[in-house]
C-alpha cells in the first residue's frame, strides 16, 4: 500500500471515530498541531484544556481555549495536577464542559500518561490501564527480559536502604560506576529518578533524591555507548516497529545526575544493532498484546553497546520521540492514530503497511526535539541565534554563512527553556546528536548564562573510529 493509500484509509476511518464529536483536548504537547488535525476530520471546534497559564490567541470558532494553570516544573508534577482536575473537576470547569457539551456525550482525549477512564462521565480515549501502567515499573522489566530469554546487564532491586544499596552498587560495578533507577508512585519521566552513582557521597546525594519519592531501585551497571530508544505500534493483527531514536542525555561532568535534552533520529547505529532493536521490539510488542491486550505505541529504551543493544526498560505509552515520526510525516495524524488504537478501533491499515511508510519516511527525513529546561535565568523575553558547528563545536553563524541550527532561549514556567533547532537539510544523517547539543549548551552557557555547567556527551561503540571522533569534538569544543 502506496503512502497515499495509508494517508487515505486513515483519514477515512478516523473521521468514523472523530467526526462530527465533541472533543475535548485535556493537556497535552503540540495542541495547535491537534486541534488542526481534527479539524481535518471533521470536528468543528474542539474544547481545549491547557495545562499552561495564559490562552494564546485562537479563533474562537476554530477551537475554544481554556487555560488550567497548572503546568509544572517536572512532567510528574504536571501529570498529577493534571489527574486531579480530571478526578475531580472544579464547578466552574465542569460549567465549561457542560456548556461546551450539553448532553455530555464527548469524547475526551488526554495526555500519554493519564489513566483516569473518564472526565465528568465522559470517556477518555487514551486512558492507560492498570496493567499497562505497570509494565513501566523500572524495577520490575527484569521479568520481561528473563521471560523472552533477552540478553541484558545485571540488576538487582533493593528497597529504600541506602547500606543495602550501596551493597548491591559495590558488587555490581565494572569499574565504571552503576545507575540507580528509582521507581514508586511518581512518573519516572525524563530522568528524573535516575542517577549514576560512583563512589558513597554521589550515593548518598542518589538516596536523598530519591527516598522521598520511590519504594524501591534497581542497581545496575552503568552501560558505556549510546542511549537508544525504539518505538512499536501494536495492532490488532500485529506490531509495526519503526526506526532507532537516539535519547539526548548528556552527562553532568563530576555530577551524578543526567541532563535529559529530548531526542533525534539522526544517529544511525551499526545494522546489526539497528536490527537486534527492531527485532527485540517486535517480540515485546507481540508480548504484549497477548499477555495485558496491549494496544497502541510503546519505547523500547536501552543502551547500544559494544555487546550489542541491552534493554533498560519499557514505557506503555506515546513516547515523547513520536514528534520525530510525526515531522516526517505531518500529513499523518499520528497521535489520532494512537488515541484511536487504544480505544480498541480499527484504523484501517495493517500494522505492516503502517510500519513501511513510517519506517520510509522517517530514514528520509531526519528531525529531532533537542532541548532542556533552564534554572538559572528566567529570560523575560525569547532570543535566537543561528549556530554553525566544527566537527561539534558551536559558534553564533556569521551573516553569510548557512546555520546548521538555531539556539533558542525563552521563558518558561521553571525559568527558562534553550532549544536547540537543528536543520535536517543542512546536517547529514549518521552521527549522534548528543555532542552537538553540549557544544550548543556550552555556547548558552557563556553567550546566556544558562548555567548548565560541563556536560559530557555519551561515547558510541561498535564503530571503528567511534571513540577517536567524539574525543577530538569534544576537545574541540573545549569541554574536557
Amino acid at each position: 500500500m502506496t503512502m497515499e493509500h495509508v494517508y487515505s484509509a486513515l483519514n477515512e476511518r478516523l473521521s468514523t471515530v472523530f467526526g462530527d464529536q465533541r472533543v475535548v483536548l485535556a493537556g497535552g504537547t503540540r495542541l495547535p498541531k491537534r486541534v488542526q488535525e481534527l479539524h481535518s476530520l471533521g470536528v468543528k471546534q474542539p474544547l481545549v484544556l491547557s495545562t499552561e497559564d495564559h490562552a494564546p490567541l485562537y479563533d474562537p470558532e476554530v477551537a475554544r481555549w481554556v487555560s488550567l494553570g497548572i503546568a509544572g516544573s517536572l512532567v510528574s508534577v504536571e501529570h498529577r495536577r493534571l489527574e486531579e482536575v480530571l478526578t475531580a473537576p472544579s464547578p466552574e470547569l465542569r460549567a465549561v464542559l457542560d456548556d461546551y457539551d450539553p448532553t455530555g456525550d464527548g469524547l475526551v482525549i488526554s495526555t500519554p500518561y493519564v489513566a483516569v477512564p473518564e472526565f465528568a462521565g465522559r470517556p477518555v480515549l487514551n486512558y492507560r490501564r492498570p496493567e499497562w501502567v505497570a509494565l513501566e515499573n523500572k524495577t520490575t522489566i527484569d521479568a520481561l527480559w528473563a521471560e523472552l530469554s533477552v540478553p541484558h546487564a545485571p540488576a538487582v532491586v533493593v528497597g529504600m536502604d541506602e547500606d543495602a544499596l550501596w551493597q548491591a552498587s559495590t558488587l555490581l560495578d565494572r569499574g565504571a560506576g552503576v545507575v540507580w533507577s528509582g521507581d514508586g508512585p511518581s512518573i519516572n519521566g525524563g530522568a528524573n529518578f535516575v542517577r549514576r552513582v560512583r563512589d558513597r557521597e554521589e550515593a548518598a546525594g542518589a538516596f536523598a533524591v530519591l527516598a522521598p519519592k520511590c519504594d524501591q531501585v534497581r542497581v545496575m551497571p552503568f552501560l558505556e555507548g549510546i542511549p537508544v530508544s525504539v518505538h512499536g505500534v501494536v495492532f490488532p493483527d500485529g506490531t509495526a516497529v519503526l526506526r532507532p531514536i537516539e535519547m539526548v542525555v548528556p552527562r553532568r561532568a563530576g555530577s551524578a545526575r543526567f541532563l535529559y535534552a529530548g531526542c533525534a533520529s539522526y544517529y544511525d547505529p551499526p545494522a546489526a544493532i539497528r536490527d537486534e532493536m527492531r527485532n527485540l521490539a517486535r517480540r515485546v510488542g507481540e508480548q504484549l498484546r497477548g499477555s495485558v491486550g496491549y494496544r497502541g505505541t510503546f519505547t523500547l529504551d536501552g543502551i547500544a553497546t559494544e555487546d550489542g543493544f541491552l534493554p533498560t526498560e519499557v514505557n506503555t505509552r506515546y513516547g515523547g520521540a513520536m514528534v520525530c515520526f510525526e515531522d516526517a510525516l505531518p500529513q499523518l495524524p499520528l497521535a489520532l492514530v494512537q488515541v484511536a488504537l487504544v480505544a480498541g478501533h480499527d484504523v484501517g491499515v495493517s500494522s505492516m503497511d503502517f510500519e513501511d511508510t513510517l519506517l520510509a519516511a522517517a530514514d528520509a527525513r531526519r528531525s529531532g526535539a533537542v532541548a532542556a529546561n533552564v534554572r538559572a535565568i528566567r529570560p523575560s523575553a525569547a532570543v535566537e541565534r543561528p549556530v554553525v558547528f566544527a566537527e561539534w563545536s558551536c559558534r553564533w553563524a556569521h551573516a553569510e554563512e548557512t546555520p546548521d541550527a538555531v539556539l533558542r532561549l525563552k521563558p518558561a514556567p521553571i525559568g527558562g527553556r534553550l532549544e536547540l533547532d537543528l536543520d535536517p537539510d543542512v546536517l547529514p544523517p549518521g552521527r549522534p546528536v548528543a555532542p552537538l547539543a553540549v557544544a550548543a549548551f556550552a555556547l548558552a552557557d557563556q553567550e546566556w548564562g544558562t548555567g548548565f555547567g560541563p556536560l559530557e556527551p555519551a561515547v558510541p561503540v561498535g564503530e571503528e573510529t567511534g571513540h577517536a571522533v567524539v574525543l577530538e569534538a569534544v576537545q574541540a569544543a573545549g569541554i574536557a
